[in-house]
This record gives C-alpha cells, sequence and structure tokens, in this order.
C-alpha cells in the first residue's frame, strides 16, 4: 500500500473564503475572458467545480463541451499553481476511483 501525500490531508487553505469565486483563464483562449475554469467553496465546505470554453466571445457560443488548457511553463504556461493543483486533483480521482472499485 502507498502512503497518501500529505496534499491530500483534509484542511482549508489560509486566505480562501466561502462563497468567493476563483477563477483561472485558458492559456490558449483566455485572452478575450470567455475560456476559463473555476472553483467555489460553499458555507458547507463543499467545492464547486465550473468551466466556459468560448473563444469567440461576445461572438458565437459556448462551447457544448468545454474544456481548457494550463500549459506548463516550457510550453508557455502562465498558470503553474493551478496546473500543479490540478495534477494534485487527478492524482486525488485516481486514488478515489480505484478505492471504490
Amino acid at each position: 500500500m502507498t502512503r497518501e501525500p500529505s496534499a491530500f490531508k483534509p484542511h482549508w487553505p489560509e486566505g480562501i473564503k466561502s462563497r468567493e469565486f476563483y477563477r483561472v483563464l485558458c492559456d490558449d483562449k483566455g485572452r478575450l475572458g470567455g475560456s476559463w475554469l473555476q472553483i467555489m467553496v460553499d458555507d458547507q465546505g463543499d467545492v464547486y467545480v465550473s468551466m466556459q470554453d468560448w473563444e469567440d466571445l461576445p461572438k458565437g457560443r459556448p462551447s457544448p463541451l468545454p474544456s481548457i488548457r494550463i500549459r506548463t511553463l516550457t510550453g508557455g504556461g502562465k498558470n503553474l499553481r493551478t496546473r500543479q493543483a490540478l495534477l494534485w486533483l487527478a492524482d486525488a480521482i485516481r486514488r478515489d476511483t480505484r478505492a471504490s472499485r
């Protein structure tokens, strides 16, 4: 059995407020503000994740299957902390789904 990384121990990060949206723009399509990922934590501590992929804002319409890209530093990334957190999220999902089988 592998040891759980300390990043997975429940704790409330300093500076995070409930009912406040934390948004990051897409590294590729975020220049107009229409492609983003956001997180909101409610008063009970439940986390909501949403995203929008609307490259031609205000023309056109949002993608029905949104995705955004958070690049590596060598790939031109601007959101390195977000990228690292998303890698931890992927690992958490992998561990949770493996544990529930």
